[in-house]
């Protein structure tokens, strides 16, 4: 089961850190700094009690490992990287706001997601449903560490993992006796997309005919997830909007909504690639 949770604290975060101050040069804020620790202290907190109420009470077992490589489709995998990455994003935009250099506020917010990461992984390696599961683990920490691979490898910004949701099995039973599933759980209503936004990795001479903020999306989801003998994947292709190309990137507020504004797939056309061909006129 991965981590949106991570995702959610990372957009809370963000609701302080998109303010960021990118000055290299400037102190930090111990006032601001307080007000970032505060949020993510109290977020992660409040996350934990509602993990230990919804997936750990009443099951605990002594540490296990175990992975699980069918476990609904594997779309779980490519979700920890997401929610791990929106995490260091978030908590790198609220250090980078409260003073630190933004080298320092990414390397800050990627330990801080490895570390989150990590105690909620242990913490399944304790649960008699679950298990520390060290694929999921090496997808939490590659997701944690991609930010800072696209600081220092500028062309891997045109590369990003998007999201988006259409509720289609919260409120039925989850895996857990006595629990229903979620927004974190509700695998069929969940769709992960592959963005590239390509105008600058194409020749010099071709980026006038491809408009700025279009890119492509390559998408994937889940169908007949209860049912092992029956699950697949289901593909799509769809366009994807470049939002740094859209919102005026005049202030640090504005470029960092962008940002964030880009870790989200927005309902658009699209056309499902497999199995079969069809056509959506808006997909969510």
């Amino acid at each position: 089961m991965y981590r949106w949770s991570a995702a959610v604290l990372g957009v809370v975060i963000l609701t302080t850190g998109v303010r960021a101050q990118t000055d290299s040069g400037c102190a930090v804020n111990p006032v601001r700094l307080a007000v970032v620790g505060g949020v993510v202290g109290g977020t992660v907190v409040a996350i934990h009690l509602y993990q230990q109420n919804a997936w750990w009470k009443g099951h605990r077992t002594g540490f296990h490992v175990r992975e699980d490589l069918t476990y609904a489709g594997n779309i779980d995998k490519v979700g920890h990287f997401y929610a791990a990455s929106a995490f260091t994003f978030g908590l790198g935009k609220g250090l980078l706001w409260a003073g630190f250099d933004e080298s320092s506020s990414i390397v800050w917010g990627a330990v801080g997601s490895t570390l989150f990461q990590t105690f909620i992984e242990v913490e399944d390696g304790y649960s008699e449903f679950w298990g520390f599961d060290r694929v999921d683990f090496a997808s939490n920490l590659f997701g944690a560490w991609y930010p800072y691979l696209q600081h220092h490898v500028p062309v891997l910004k045109n590369v990003q993992l998007r999201f988006s949701y259409l509720p289609k099995d919260a409120g039925k039973a989850s895996a857990i006796p006595g629990q229903t599933k979620t927004l974190f759980d509700d695998y069929e209503g969940q769709t992960l997309w592959l963005s590239v936004t390509p105008r600058t990795l194409l020749p010099e001479s071709w980026q006038r005919y491809w408009p700025g903020f279009l890119g492509l999306a390559l998408g994937v989801s889940v169908r007949n997830n209860a049912d092992p003998e029956r699950r697949h994947l289901v593909w799509y292709l769809a366009p994807e909007l470049d939002m740094r190309e859209i919102i005026p990137q005049e202030t640090e507020f504005l470029k960092g909504l962008a940002e964030a504004l880009n870790f989200f797939h927005f309902p658009l056309p699209a056309v499902r690639i497999s199995p079969g061909v069809v056509w959506y006129g808006i997909y969510f």
